[in-house]
């Protein structure tokens, strides 16, 4: 296990222990998402935390730096993915951070205190439980995925046609599934980097590939289920994701 992965680990745990059963819930905008105390807690304290151990790091997270741009060396934070579900009492959410070092992804990690999985991700591998994980090697006709988005149509494929082998739970959980086989492919529809970051990489350690093109966020088991997943997708390009300089 590497420092930085190590570090991640802690943090993520130390970060859980903030959730109590105070739990105050709004509205986050007018399209039914949600928004906790925790999730601004959480954030806080690992924005805080990233600080004292890597100052000079840009933090890209979904509550305060929404707005800022990867840089050379980051960090995304994602306090708490499926606040919705988290707000009903459902188990499928989770904490998700990444480390991004001289612009390369080294280090993710994706908590599920409620399914008792902490998923880990560096140069060593991908691990699950301090277990390491491998993709699965299904093919398309048995493998499960599944497609997270709001919007009702991708591409010119209607949702409703997308559904043949497919679920739907929260974006942490879809890439970290893919990583240890249960899913064997994941599609997630927004730009917003601390959902797909931590979980890409664990997916690519793990031995799966990923694709990346604005609004159009890929992790497979192998080259054969992406490459249907785009299809049916109507996706038509590579693209990585682009890591700007950060002004001196």
């Amino acid at each position: 296990m590497s420092k930085d992965s190590d570090f991640l680990i802690d943090l993520v745990k130390k970060a859980n222990v903030l959730i109590t059963d105070d739990l105050i819930i709004k509205a986050k905008d007018n399209e039914g998402d949600l928004v906790t105390n925790f999730d601004y807690e959480i954030e806080k304290y690992m924005i805080e935390r990233i600080k004292e151990k890597y100052p000079g790091f840009t933090i890209v997270s979904e509550e305060f730096n929404e707005n800022n741009k990867l840089t050379d060396n980051c960090f995304t934070i994602d306090p708490i993915d499926g606040t919705v579900n988290f707000s009903n009492g459902l188990p499928l959410w989770g904490i998700q951070v990444a480390c991004i070092k001289n612009s390369q992804t080294i280090a993710s990690v994706i908590y599920l205190p409620s399914l008792n999985e902490l998923y880990y991700a560096d140069e060593s591998g991908a691990y699950l439980n301090n277990k390491k994980i491998h993709v699965n090697d299904y093919g398309i006709n048995r493998g499960m995925y599944t497609v997270t988005a709001k919007d009702a149509i991708i591409g010119e494929i209607k949702m409703r046609e997308l559904n043949k082998n497919n679920c739907n739970f929260c974006a942490c959980i879809n890439f970290a599934w893919v990583a240890t086989g249960r899913l064997s492919g994941t599609m997630f529809r927004k730009d917003s980097l601390w959902d797909y970051i931590p979980g890409q990489f664990l997916v690519k350690q793990a031995g799966g590939v990923i694709y990346n093109e604005s609004g159009s966020h890929v992790a497979a088991n192998n080259k054969e289920f992406l490459e249907t997943l785009k299809e049916r997708a109507s996706f038509n390009k590579y693209e990585e994701v682009k890591i700007v300089k950060k002004n001196n």
